[in-house]
């Protein structure tokens, strides 16, 4: 594949995504209307169980399909991924019905929740993104793209039809996996029938399959898992600690404003990735250099944008939204400084990884984990207020990733190509003259 071919490939991902997440947007005042912050927070609960499930649960084995040496073989990973994530979906089935009340003595926000849906909803995603992995193995990259649109829109419309018949939260729920799994289906009708067939005719090889590829459920399965995990606390500290209601305005600020500023951050990343070899192939330093100026520029935009929704959250927030929202425009102050934060680093925070810098990565995802739930811990504690939550979450957040900013920052000083030295300048003449 050509670079213009993969630039048009990015494009039309990013395009795809983002008229998935349009559509979403787009409806969110009427969405908003037919669901209270209690809905929303509900739903915002379950969904961050399932996602976490069904991204950990498939051991990443949908990173290994790429790398897979025959389209037999990718299939079996697939097949063996989809195994694995349903195992741990009946596995979390049990916990998650157990481990509320001994992890917030006290909270009875979770007790009603249908937790039932937790192994749906990742189970519908899992395959979702196995399915896409295997579509982007065989460069169908349109019928990704239209999986993406039609599980924006089914997930959408879905929400829309099902609140007007008062489904409340479980409706949205409900919305939400019949998306995942429409995008499923419909991706799968693209694959061919001759690797399953096979399958179905020579076995799965699960054993093999899996020792051959330990390393993804053993090494990036944790890193997922401190990574997603992390991302889960605050919507599930808030509503153990304080309720849905508060959760829910904590999702709708994360969809209102959040998804916004994550389209447009997903097209820095993209362009950022594909010039990065660039970067890296420049004298020792440069790119260290060119890092900071990513993150300057990004700072810039990050503050007119985050300003901009930030005023409009404040000024309009109760006419675009309803009037059950009416905190929506303090909540979004208080979080615009994690907002503001998590804009400037997320479109570069792949680069440890492109340096190969795994295991710093890995231990930063750890320590923000640990210490976001020391936040947690410590304000369950101190029975601090809802406000007083939020800035401290927006501190934590923020600290943790300038830590990341400076590790990488740090990495990149020492990447690069090694100046030249009088000794090798003397080895690579001789050479020359040799030759």
């Amino acid at each position: 594949m050509g670079m213009k071919s993969r630039v048009s490939s990015y494009m039309f991902l990013t395009i795809s995504s983002g008229i998935a997440q349009g559509f979403l947007l787009l409806i969110s005042p009427v969405i908003t209307r037919l669901y209270g912050p209690q809905e929303v927070g509900a739903f915002a609960v379950i969904l961050g169980f399932g996602a976490l499930v069904g991204s950990v649960g498939t051991g990443r084995l949908e990173h290994a399909i790429p790398i897979a040496r025959g389209p037999i073989e990718a299939i079996r990973i697939a097949f063996l991924g989809g195994v694995l994530v349903t195992i741990t979906s009946l596995i979390a089935l049990v916990a998650v019905n157990v481990l509320p009340p001994s992890v917030m003595p006290g909270s009875s926000s979770w007790k009603d929740l249908p937790f039932l849906a937790v192994p749906i909803i990742a189970i519908s995603f899992a395959f979702s993104q196995l399915i896409n992995a295997l579509l982007l193995r065989q460069r169908a990259i349109r019928s990704v793209g239209k999986n993406k649109i039609l599980q924006g829109v089914v997930s959408g419309l879905g929400q829309l039809a099902f609140g007007l018949a008062q489904y409340n939260a479980s409706g949205m729920i409900w919305a939400q996996a019949l998306g995942y799994t429409t995008g499923a289906m419909n991706g799968l009708q693209r694959l061919s029938l001759r690797g399953g067939m096979v399958i179905w005719r020579r076995g799965a090889r699960l054993k093999e399959t899996f020792l051959e590829y330990r390393r993804f459920p053993l090494t990036l399965a944790p890193a997922a898992l401190c990574n997603l995990a992390a991302q889960q606390v605050p919507v599930l500290a808030l509503s153990s600690i304080y309720g849905l209601y508060e959760a829910g305005l904590y999702a709708l600020i994360m969809r209102a404003c959040g998804g916004p500023l994550g389209m447009l951050g997903q097209a820095v990343a993209q362009v950022y990735a594909s010039e990065f070899r660039t970067f890296r192939d420049k004298p020792e330093g440069a790119l260290a250099k060119e890092y900071l100026t990513m993150l300057f520029r990004l700072f810039i935009v990050g503050v007119l944008a985050v300003g901009f929704l930030v005023f409009v959250m404040n000024e309009w927030g109760t006419v675009i939204f309803g009037k059950r929202w009416e905190n929506i425009g303090i909540v979004s102050t208080l979080l615009s400084l994690m907002l503001l934060s998590d804009f400037v680093t997320t479109p570069v925070s792949m680069t440890l990884s492109y340096l190969g810098r795994t295991r710093i990565q890995l231990i930063w995802d750890a320590g923000r984990l640990l210490a976001l739930l020391a936040a947690t811990a410590i304000t369950y504690w101190l029975s601090l207020r809802f406000g007083q939550f939020m800035v401290v979450l927006a501190a934590v957040w923020s600290f943790s990733l300038f830590i990341h900013a400076l590790l990488t920052w740090q990495a990149c000083r020492t990447s690069g190509r090694k100046p030249e030295t009088a000794e090798t300048a003397s080895v690579a003449q001789d050479l020359k003259r040799s030759n």
